[in-house]
Order: C-alpha cells, then structure tokens, then sequence
C-alpha cells in the first residue's frame, strides 16, 4: 500500500512465511514426541502482534464496489474468522487522546511541537465533522479517503467502532480488552489475566521474573519528550471528541475504567 492507495495484492504466502519459525519449532516437537512433548504441546500458542489488525480495512473501497453507503461489506475479522474461527484476541488500549498525541510523535517525522499537533487535530477534526455531514459514523471511521487526507490518525482512538464490528463476527469470550495503563502500572497483574484467557496455567515466579526484566518496546524518544506534552487546550478538545466513543465503550465493556476519567 501508498498514501495513492494500494497497488498490488499482498500474498497471503508472504504473510504465512512469518509463522516459519513457529513451524520448525512445532515440527521439532513433533519429531521427538514423548510425554513430556505432549505436554508442550499443549502449552503452545501461536500468534502475531499486529496492532493494525484491530482497525485497519483501509484497502476494502479497492477491492469492493458494492458497498452500503459507504460502509465496508467486508472486513478483516471476516477472512480471519473463514480460516481460524476459534481465534482469540487481545487489544491493549490507551486513553485515546494520549494515544493520538504519542502516535504523532512517533509517526511525524520533521518540525514536531505541540503547536504543530494543534494545528492538525483541529485539521482531522474539521475533515471528519464534514464527512459526518453526508456519511454515518461508520462510514467515516472506515473512509479511506478521509484517513489518507487527515493528518493525524484521529479516528483510530474511536475503538468502540471497531469492538462492536469485531463482535458482529467473534463472541465476547473469544476477546481480551486490556488498558494500556493498566499494563504499565502492574504488568503482572496484566499478564496473569492474559495467561488465565489463553488457558496457559498459572504464570509462574520464574515467568514473572522473565517478563519484568525485558525493557518496555516503542518507548517515547528522548527528543520527543523534549517537546513536552500536547497543549492544554488540545488536550481538551480531544477529550470532548472521544468522550462519547469512551463512554460507550464503558457501557459495552460494563467497565468504567475505560472512561479514562
């Protein structure tokens, strides 16, 4: 894919070719299997961690022309579900309005500040409220067009549109909905709720050690922090955007923390 829109096909044999590894791994197993491989075996889980999975159809308006005012007839969790059915997942979410202002951050890759942020929230902002002026809710998260054209990923941090389609395909015990600050404030506790959802047992000390020493991924640069944080008053018109977003999402997840209050 380019910011002109996709132009070839992506093989679904590049993307199996990732798993390689994980293949070897199960056919060596296999190849000594005793009682202590069976036993392994059932401890086996076999995943992938791309964030994008949870949101991303941007390609669909390439590959269908039959589409309901504007609304996606199919989406990823579709195909995912024709070939793994009994899949599980696991979103880690983040208040969303930290979460727009870090994806800039890590994303924007010259003359950054937080002036510089403002200026293109009240840009995504006025571009999304237009197309909210002839398309539905949906249609204008899944706009392909609109999320090439805005300059800040606005609608990525509207995860109750996402959970609800994804719950039109897979049921509810099939999907783990972590917060991010939750993980980062008691990792443990995190990660026992994500053992206890994948049938692994109980995480052990020796895991828990493991797991606490690994340095955190994706942390913010140094010449990013430096920029300091998003200006008072981006904070609170980003706020009053997603506020209705969070408060259904609360409401669906019967959990108030997702208010990010």
């Amino acid at each position: 894919k380019s910011i002109d829109g996709v132009h070839e096909k992506y093989p679904v044999e590049d993307y199996l070719d990732l798993f390689d590894l994980a293949t070897y791994q199960l056919q060596t197993i296999s190849a000594h299997s005793s009682s202590e491989g069976e036993h392994k075996w059932k401890n086996i889980i076999i995943g992938e961690a791309s964030a994008s999975t949870m949101w991303d159809n941007s390609a669909w308006i390439y590959f269908y022309n039959n589409s309901v005012d504007g609304e996606p007839p199919f989406m990823v969790q579709d195909f995912i579900h024709a070939v793994q059915p009994d899949a599980k997942f696991i979103a880690l979410l983040r208040n969303p309005v930290e979460r727009l202002y870090s994806d800039y951050l890590y994303f924007e890759s010259t003359n950054k500040s937080a002036e510089d942020f403002h200026e293109k929230v009240i840009d995504s902002l006025q571009q999304f409220d237009s197309c909210l002026q002839h398309y539905s809710l949906r249609a204008c998260v899944y706009d392909t067009a609109l999320h090439m054209s805005m300059p800040v990923r606005l609608q990525l941090g509207t995860y109750v549109i996402f959970l609800k389609d994804w719950l039109t395909v897979f049921g509810r015990e099939q999907l783990l909905i972590l917060r991010l600050e939750d993980h980062a404030s008691n990792l443990k506790h995190t990660m026992h709720l994500v053992f206890e959802f994948l049938h692994l047992g109980p995480l052990t000390r020796q895991q828990e050690d493991l797991m606490t020493k690994n340095p955190a991924h994706n942390t913010r640069r140094l010449k990013d922090r430096n920029l300091g944080p998003m200006l008072p008053g981006t904070k609170e018109i980003l706020k009053q955007f997603y506020w209705p977003f969070n408060q259904k999402l609360a409401e669906l997840l019967s959990d108030v923390s997702f208010l990010w209050l």
